[in-house]
C-alpha cells in the first residue's frame, strides 16, 4: 500500500510535472511556471500592460540582446543536456495552453489518408529504381512514367522536372566532393557518416537500429505481418497490468527521458495520418501493396525526440547534420521497443530516416509537443524547429496528452525569415496558410525545390540543408532570454512582444542573401548563419591548406 500511495502522490501532485508532455522527470528539479490547468490561457490587455508593460519588457530584452547572444554560445544552454540530469529546469509548462484541436489541423474539406508517394524519400527511391530498371527514361516524359510515382507527378505539373534537375545536381555535388570539398568539410563529413553507421541505409550496411521488419523480409524473403513483428520476443503469457492509464503515461515518459530523450508526449493512434500502401516487412511488388488496413493493436503512439547539435545546425549547410539527433532518437526507440515488449505489450518503432508507416508531424502536434510552422516542420517551445522525433506504436492504454496552442503560428505569419533565407525558394511567403493538404489548410513546403538544395549542398551524402531551422527565431539554445521570450509571447494579448522580438531578431542579427548559402559551384558562397564550431574546422586539426573564407557570424 505504501508504494501505491507514493506512486499516486507523484502522479497527482500539481507541483510535479512528470505528466506534462514535455516535462517528464521534471518534478524533482523543475521550476514551475504555473499550476496545470486551462484557466489562464491569456490575460487581458489591461492587466498585461499593467504588470510591467509590453513595451518596457521588449525594451529590456532588446537591451539584453548582446548578453543573451553571448550566453547562447555556451554549451550549458543545450536543452537535453541541461544543468540537471533530466533537464527539468528547461521545460515549458504546456498545461495552460492545452486545446482540443491543433492549429491548422481543423479540417476544411474531406480528410484523406496520405499516399506513400507523399513522402519524398519513398518516391525518390522509387523514381531512381524505375530509371535504373530501364522501364522509363526522362526523355519519355511524365505521361509515360509508370506506377504511383507517375500518378504523383502527373498531378503536380513541373515537380518532376525539378526532381530530375536535383538528380543531376547530386552528381555534380559528388564530383565537387571528390575534387576538394572533402578537405574543407572532412570533420563534418566524418561526424555525419559515423552517426549514419548507427543504423541508416548505407551500401553493405543495412542492419538498422532499431531492427526493421523490411530488412528481415529482404533477408528471408518471407512476409512479416505486423501481428508477428510487433509481438516478437514477448515471453509473458499476458502483459503486466498498469494501475491506471495515468500510471502508464508517467512511467513511459520517465523511461523516454532515461533513454536520452529531451521531449516526450503520448496520443491516440489516428489512422488519418498513416500512409496508404506501406507496411514494412510485407512484399512491395512494384512498390508497396499493403493497402489501407490498420493493424488492430495500433491503439496508442508515443512521440519523443532530441535536438540536433546546436552549433552545427547554426552552421548549415555544409557543417550540419540531422544524423546526430537521428542516431539518439533511433537508439531510444530501440530501447523503448524492448522495454515495452518486456512488459508483455506489442511495440513497433517509427524512426528516421524513412522507417515509417506514418507521417510524424501530425502526431507530434496531437501529442502536445508543438505546432506547424511556415517551413512545414513542427516547432516546439523549447527547441523551435530543431527537434528530431521517433515514435513507438503500441496497444497500451495511456492518459493522452492534449495539443497546445502557444501562438507559434501567429509568429510565423509575421516573421517570414525562413522563407527569406531559403536558398531554394521552397518556403511560401503567404501571410496566412493557403494550401489545403488532405483536408487541412496550412503552409506547404515545396519538397522538390527543398530537395534540390539538399542535392547541391557541400555535403558528403547530399542530405540536408537546415538553413530554415538555423535562422528561425524559435530555434535557440535554452538561455535566460529565450526562456523569458517563450513564456511571455504566448501570454501576450497585444502582439507587441512578438513584434519586439521580431524587430530585435532582424535588426541585431546578420542575415545573408538566400543564394549565398548555395555551393560555390552553384553560384553561392557556401555561407552559414553562424561560422562552424571549432571542432568542425578541418584546418584546426588536419594538415591541409585553408583556401576558403567563412561567411557567417562568429
Amino acid at each position: 500500500m505504501a508504494n501505491e500511495h507514493n506512486a499516486l502522490d507523484i502522479i497527482n501532485d500539481p507541483k510535479n510535472r512528470v505528466t506534462d508532455a514535455g516535462n517528464a522527470g521534471a518534478g524533482e528539479n523543475g521550476n514551475d511556471v504555473g499550476e496545470p490547468g486551462g484557466e489562464n490561457k491569456g490575460v487581458s490587455r489591461r492587466n498585461f500592460l499593467k504588470f510591467g508593460g509590453v513595451a518596457a519588457a521588449a525594451a529590456t530584452m532588446a537591451g539584453a540582446a548582446g548578453a543573451g547572444f553571448a550566453v547562447g554560445r555556451s554549451d550549458d544552454a543545450y536543452t537535453g543536456y541541461g544543468r540537471t540530469f533530466q533537464g527539468g529546469d528547461q521545460f515549458f509548462n504546456r498545461e495552460p495552453f492545452r486545446c482540443d484541436v491543433p492549429v491548422m489541423m481543423e479540417p476544411v474539406g474531406k480528410v484523406v489518408r496520405p499516399e506513400w508517394t507523399e513522402y519524398l524519400f519513398l518516391r525518390l527511391r522509387a523514381l531512381v529504381d524505375i530509371i535504373k530498371s530501364g522501364k522509363w527514361t526522362p526523355d519519355m516524359g511524365v505521361e509515360a512514367l509508370p506506377g504511383p510515382v507517375g500518378d504523383h507527378y502527373r498531378a503536380r505539373p513541373g515537380e518532376l522536372e525539378i526532381m530530375l534537375e536535383s538528380l543531376q545536381r547530386n552528381v555534380k555535388r559528388a564530383e565537387a566532393w571528390k575534387k576538394g570539398k572533402n578537405k574543407r568539410y572532412a570533420l563534418a563529413g566524418a561526424y555525419n557518416m559515423a552517426l549514419r553507421l548507427g543504423g541508416m541505409e548505407l551500401p553493405g550496411h543495412v542492419q538498422r537500429i532499431p531492427e526493421d521488419p523490411h530488412d528481415e523480409h529482404m533477408r528471408t524473403g518471407k512476409p512479416i505481418p505486423p501481428e508477428d513483428w510487433d509481438y516478437r520476443g514477448i515471453w509473458r503469457e499476458k502483459p503486466m497490468e498498469f494501475k491506471s492509464p495515468k500510471h502508464a503515461s508517467v512511467l513511459i515518459k520517465r523511461m523516454a527521458h532515461q533513454f536520452g530523450m529531451s521531449l516526450v508526449g503520448i496520443t491516440k493512434f489516428d489512422p488519418r495520418f498513416m500512409f496508404k500502401g506501406v507496411m514494412r516487412g510485407m512484399p512491395d511488388k512494384g512498390h508497396y501493396t499493403w493497402g489501407d488496413k490498420v493493424p488492430e493493436h495500433w491503439k496508442s503512439i508515443i512521440i519523443f525526440g532530441v535536438p540536433m547539435n546546436w552549433d552545427g545546425t547554426y552552421a548549415a549547410v555544409g557543417y550540419s547534420t540531422s544524423f546526430d539527433a537521428y542516431f539518439r532518437s533511433r537508439v531510444a526507440a530501440s530501447l523503448m521497443e524492448r522495454f515495452i515488449r518486456e512488459l508483455g505489450y506489442p511495440a513497433r518503432a517509427q524512426f528516421p530516416g524513412s522507417n515509417y508507416e506514418i507521417m510524424m508531424s501530425p502526431y507530434v502536434q496531437l501529442a502536445g509537443l508543438g505546432q506547424y510552422s511556415r517551413a512545414g516542420v513542427v516547432m516546439v517551445p523549447e527547441l523551435g524547429a530543431n527537434f528530431r522525433p521517433a515514435a513507438i506504436v503500441t496497444n497500451i492504454e495511456f492518459e493522452y496528452d492534449k495539443p497546445i496552442d502557444v501562438k507559434m503560428a501567429d509568429f510565423c505569419k509575421k516573421c517570414k525569415i525562413c522563407a527569406e533565407q531559403c536558398p531554394s525558394g521552397a518556403i511560401p511567403f503567404d501571410d496566412e496558410p493557403q494550401t489545403v493538404v488532405r483536408g487541412f489548410k496550412r503552409w506547404k513546403l515545396n519538397e522538390e525545390k527543398c530537395y534540390q538544395q539538399w542535392a547541391s549542398g557541400p555535403t558528403q551524402d547530399g542530405l540536408g540543408c537546415r538553413v530554415c531551422i538555423g535562422v528561425c527565431p524559435y530555434s535557440r539554445k535554452n538561455t535566460w532570454i529565450h526562456a523569458i521570450s517563450r513564456e511571455m509571447e504566448p501570454r501576450d494579448p497585444t502582439g507587441l512582444v512578438s513584434q519586439g522580438l521580431l524587430a530585435m531578431q532582424k535588426n541585431f542579427f546578420k542575415f545573408h542573401e538566400a543564394e549565398d548559402y548555395r555551393s560555390d559551384w552553384d553560384g553561392g558562397k557556401e555561407a552559414s548563419y553562424h561560422n562552424p564550431p571549432w571542432w568542425m574546422r578541418a584546418e584546426n586539426f588536419l594538415e591541409i591548406e585553408k583556401d576558403w573564407e567563412y561567411h557567417g557570424m562568429e
